[in-house]
């Protein structure tokens, strides 16, 4: 599922081409991604967009008249920018029209996304954004430790736990324990002061490589022109179960936390 470095690959990628752009014609071709809002399509026809902001995992257009588009990619959305003569893609679910014939897709095949408008000044209210907890990328290492501290149960749990700090999904979760060298499977109240701004410090590497690398991508995910991400060549334990840990040869061992697939090697992770 897109994460963070997925996320802000794309808010990268389209900002530049949304920016001062209107959506001049809306066309949904799955309500249920939009919350069943009849009036979606007609609310954004004739919107500009003013800004666009990342929160986490979610992207926030900016538009006029006070209105925000929240998009959501969930397992397998992505957006994909087109000329109106392009063959359609195989999973278009909804189409924004923009000028000289540019037509931006949310393409999703599994259609778990979900695009919500709401005033701007309600948006802090959308249970998801106002629950959030501080961006993943962005907070200190003394916020990070902190709010680690307070937090009791398994580490592979709360950093996927989005009320904690927003962004981390199972890819990078386990990517940052491992250059962190430390086990997923501890439970947080086990980390010394040392171990949190540590993996605080991971947190903030496995990102950025992710970001650099154009995120990663094994079946869903590509830009905002159908490329897809590098970052899967880079990666030391997720989905690499079974193999020889990249750094000590260890073969790499598997548990399931919080129902997600875990990876992690036991001799370089305490």
């Amino acid at each position: 599922m897109p994460e963070l470095p997925e996320v802000e690959t794309t808010k990268r990628a389209i900002e530049p081409v949304l920016l001062g752009n209107t959506f001049h014609t809306v066309e949904v071709l799955r309500p249920n991604m939009t919350l069943f809002n009849k009036q979606f399509a007609s609310s954004l026809a004739g919107k500009t967009v003013r800004t666009v902001e990342r929160k986490g995992k979610y992207l926030l257009l900016h538009l006029t008249d006070s209105l925000t588009l929240i998009l959501h990619l969930k397992m397998s959305g992505r957006l994909g920018l087109r000329h109106i003569d392009d063959a359609a893609l195989t999973y278009e679910r909804i189409r924004f029209h923009l000028h000289d014939n540019q037509v931006l897709i949310f393409n999703d095949p599994r259609t778990l996304g979900r695009a919500t408008l709401l005033p701007t000044d309600a948006v802090m209210s959308y249970a998801a954004l106002g629950s959030m907890g501080p961006d993943a990328l962005t907070v200190t290492g003394q916020e990070f430790s902190d709010r680690l501290k307070k937090r009791r149960g398994i580490l592979k749990s709360v950093l996927l736990n989005q009320s904690f700090v927003a962004g981390i999904g199972n890819i990078y979760a386990d990517e940052s324990c491992f250059v962190a060298g430390i086990n997923p499977n501890r439970r947080t109240e086990t980390l010394t002061d040392v171990e949190r701004s540590v993996l605080h410090k991971a947190v903030i590497e496995t990102l950025e490589k992710g970001i650099r690398n154009m995120g990663t991508s094994f079946s869903d995910f590509s830009d905002l022109f159908g490329k897809p991400g590098q970052n899967q060549k880079t990666l030391f334990v997720y989905g690499r179960n079974g193999k020889p840990c990249l750094a000590c040869g260890t073969v790499l061992s598997r548990s399931v936390v919080g129902q997600r697939g875990t990876v992690w090697c036991g001799e370089c992770q305490i």
